[in-house]
């Protein structure tokens, strides 16, 4: 205890009778230079030039030299030179200077693999191929150490990965797997391209028609793709990256886009992710293809419902080209419909073009264009009156893309582009009281924009998404009362800018927990106003175990550009217009929330799987107005709509029989306070139970068998168009004063389309050929509406179109033979 005491005030009497020596010690100056002498001699030096006590370890300063200089300067310079370029700090404690080794944090070292993953004869990207990696000791590949999809440039990066021998796994569908071993070092990333052989798959072509069943326009008259939650309207269409306004084709019979032209197709229906926005509804994402880098090919097929060819090959080194063309032609298919009512004259023309270059291993720049043109006819007369409609629409389109892989985890795709769309509809009514004059309707919209889209693989967790994207829209249209039987509209000088920005990360919380979150912000500004909104997205993945994942997601919509689809022509042809958004005609805006669930069974042979969502929609847009206006912002009723249901499917993915049974339950409800008494009614194309079966049997290389059942329900018959009271299924009428109009009358009834196909595939010549014998009832081949007109003052309502509703019997034959070379 006496020694403790001893020992304090030695201590307190060194610190505090001192302090002024110490100071003038350490304000001493001096002036040295050392070159390469040991530390221990340069700190010795030191301490007999000040003096000033420093303390250190010998393991701390052995092996290590100082170098350094001073003039005039005081100890801590000094003593900071001296310690440049070593790991040690000091730090005063009393009157002494204690060395000591600074404390560094742990720094993880880990390398990156990266790469593309293509087609090894004709160089296209893979997208959502399957890269997988294994320590190079396990034998289950079915439980990687990592895990990469390739992104729609066949790009994928695998981050953090400690130093160390591996096994790289890469699957496609459709193509060979790849395996191969790798060294992963620390000090840079490892570059690795993948190119897959294809493997031989028994009547390829079978999966394509699937993809045709699915994307055509025969799952709604004139109402393009159907998706649930929402009409087709609102859905978007993008091919290449463009904006497609309106591809669909009428009656049903041919697919949006010819499939042969076709790379890829993306269907997103929840959970939109934040790169996609501006309209409520699905997406369909249609990628061409580059072209074959090896060889000229193509396709050529002839058949009573239209005659297409594509060629791609090389145009010269690091060049290839696609050209693909279609002439749809389903009017004279089938003669023998005379004896059941001769189908209107249809056309469909189509025309796809794409040239690649490859700049570099990482670099690509390509450039496209799209043409596509529909027509459809009719005439008809009633006593002395007689009608000829003309209707056409078309959609014309060009892109330059530059796709490039910046680093070992940096994605990049930027691209310049321009799209039009536009729509006529000519009306000839003739006889009394009617002089022969034309009555016509013109539409016209075109983009003109840029657009840069980044993705960052940054770690193992973590992959962020981002881009900008710039569009000057410009719509012009004169739109007469006879189109749309309720009032005469014009569009003219109508021009805005629409500027959106985006980002998401998708991020991997635990390893079968993943989430992506996002959002997108916008700003529409034109010569009707400003608007901007922000809209978040959110979508959540659970795999409970191998077989089985939850998923849900929140997306929400601000709608800027609206297309007109309310009344008159507009409902029974897929001609159709869009108007903006400004101070007076306010954005819809949708939030949905979707939940299901999926299982994998008999080794994922089979799919079953449950889909929930619910949809609300503000600002929901409805007209009323007599013919007495054309100021489009006047007639405009805002409401809301709400839409729910779940969809139940069963799908058997592989074997010799393949196909799925989707069946949906969906309600939807509609209400706006001026319409129908402030009471809820449904929309004109409401489904309240749909049930669909496809399915083939290829029991081996040459033959294949399939069958395509749709069948949709309708409401309960048309209300009346004077409802007694606010009802469910009342109609929309306009205020007395302007006469009354059934907004809400030409609903689509439900309608049942069959399909059943014979494929044969033979080889003659060197070739493969493909014979298809298809039987399809009446819809998409029969005119399915019935046109009347009438002796009417009001032109609004001289003239009706009633939806016929199609059996699924008779059937009738169309043929088609196709030739690969």
């Amino acid at each position: 205890m006496i020694r403790t005491a001893i020992l304090c005030i030695s201590l307190l009497v060194t610190l505090g009778i001192h302090p002024g020596a110490e100071a003038q010690e350490r304000h001493a100056r001096t002036s040295f230079t050392f070159r390469e002498i040991p530390l221990s001699v340069a700190l010795d030096s030191l301490m007999r030039w000040f003096p000033v006590s420093i303390v250190y370890l010998d393991r701390d300063v052995d092996g290590k030299a100082a170098t350094a200089s001073c003039v005039e300067c005081t100890f801590e310079t000094a003593l900071n030179n001296v310690l440049v370029g070593t790991s040690l700090a000091w730090m005063n404690i009393g009157n002494q200077v204690v060395l000591k080794e600074r404390s560094v944090p742990s720094v993880r070292v880990t390398g990156t693999v990266a790469g593309l993953v293509t087609d090894s004869v004709t160089g296209e990207s893979l997208a959502g191929a399957n890269v997988l990696l294994n320590e190079h000791t396990s034998t289950d590949r079915r439980d990687p150490f990592r895990w990469c999809p390739a992104n729609t440039g066949g790009f994928y990066s695998l981050r953090s990965i400690p130093p160390g021998t591996y096994t790289i796994t890469v699957q496609a569908i459709g193509y060979q797997s790849a395996f191969l071993s790798v060294s992963v070092p620390d000090d840079r990333p490892v570059r690795l391209d993948f190119t897959l052989a294809p493997r031989e798959i028994i009547l390829p072509e079978v999966a394509v028609e699937g993809k045709r069943s699915a994307l055509s326009t025969a799952e709604g008259f004139a109402r393009g793709t159907y998706i649930r939650t929402a009409p087709s309207d609102p859905h978007q269409y993008y091919l290449d990256g463009v904006r497609i306004y309106n591809p669909s084709h009428f009656g049903g019979v041919l697919s949006t886009f010819n499939p042969d032209a076709l790379n890829d197709v993306d269907i997103v229906v929840g959970g939109l992710p934040p790169s996609y926005g501006g309209r409520i509804g699905g997406v369909l994402d249609y990628a061409l293809r580059n072209g074959n880098r090896a060889h000229l090919s193509g396709t050529a097929s002839i058949g009573s419902l239209g005659t297409d060819l594509s060629l791609e090959g090389p145009l010269a080194d690091n060049t290839t080209f696609l050209l693909s063309g279609r002439r749809g032609y389903p009017d004279p298919a089938v003669p023998f419909l005379e004896n059941h009512g001769t189908p209107s004259p249809l056309g469909s023309s189509e025309l796809v073009a794409r040239i690649s270059r490859r700049l570099s291993a990482s670099d690509r720049l390509a450039f496209s264009a799209y043409y596509g043109e529909d027509s459809y006819n009719n005439y008809t007369q009633s006593d002395s009156v007689q009608l000829s409609n003309n209707f056409s629409w078309g959609n014309s389109a060009l892109n330059v893309q530059w796709t490039a892989v910046v680093s070992s985890s940096v994605f990049l795709q930027a691209s310049g582009f321009y799209t039009r769309y536009n729509a006529t509809l000519q009306h000839l009514m003739s006889g009394q009281p009617w002089p022969p004059s034309p009555l016509s309707s013109g539409y016209m919209i075109e983009d003109a924009g840029i657009r840069a889209h980044a993705e960052h693989f940054y770690d193992d967790t973590h992959t962020v998404r981002g881009g900008v994207e710039l569009v000057h829209h410009r719509m012009a249209g004169s739109i007469s009362s006879f189109s749309t039987q309720i009032g005469r509209l014009s569009l003219e000088g109508l021009s805005s800018w629409e500027l959106s920005v985006y980002l998401q990360d998708s991020w991997r919380i635990l390893p079968g927990v993943s989430a992506e979150l996002g959002a997108r912000a916008t700003t529409f500004s034109g010569n009707r106003g400003t608007l901007s909104g922000i809209d978040p997205r959110f979508s959540l993945l659970v795999d409970l175990n191998e077989q089985t994942r939850v998923y849900g997601a929140l997306t929400s919509i601000n709608q800027y550009l609206h297309p007109y689809r309310n009344s008159g022509v507009f409902l029974v042809s897929p001609a159709m217009f869009w108007y903006p958004s400004g101070e007076s005609v306010k954005p819809s805006t949708a939030v949905q929330f979707t939940l299901g669930i999926q299982r994998d069974l008999e080794n994922h042979m089979y799919e079953v799987s449950a889909e929930s969502y619910y949809r609300v929609t503000n600002a929901l847009h409805e007209f009323a107005f007599s013919s007495g206006t054309d100021l489009l912002e006047e007639a405009i009723h805002f409401g809301t709509g709400t839409a729910y249901g779940a969809q139940f499917l069963l799908r058997r993915r592989t074997g010799d029989l393949t196909g799925s049974i989707v069946y949906t339950l969906s309600w939807e409800d509609q209400q706006f306070d001026d319409l129908n008494g402030g009471a809820p009614f449904p929309p004109r194309f409401e489904r309240r139970h749909e049930l669909k079966v496809e399915s083939w049997y290829a029991p081996d290389s040459r033959w294949a068998f399939g069958v395509l059942c749709l069948i949709a329900s309708d409401l309960s018959p048309s209300p009346a168009p004077h409802p007694a009271g606010p009802a469910r299924d009342a109609a929309i009428v306009l205020p007395a004063a302007t006469g009354d109009v059934d907004l809400n009358g030409s609903r689509l009834p439900g309608f049942q389309r069959l399909e059943l196909n014979v494929l044969r595939r033979f080889v003659a010549g060197g070739y493969d050929w493909q014979l298809a014998f298809r039987l399809v009832n009446g819809y998409g081949l029969l005119d399915p509406f019935t046109w009347q007109v009438r002796q009417s003052a009001d032109v609004r309502t001289s003239w009706s179109a009633i939806v016929e509703k199609i059996a699924l019997f008779p059937l009738y034959p169309t043929v088609g033979l196709s030739v690969r070379f």
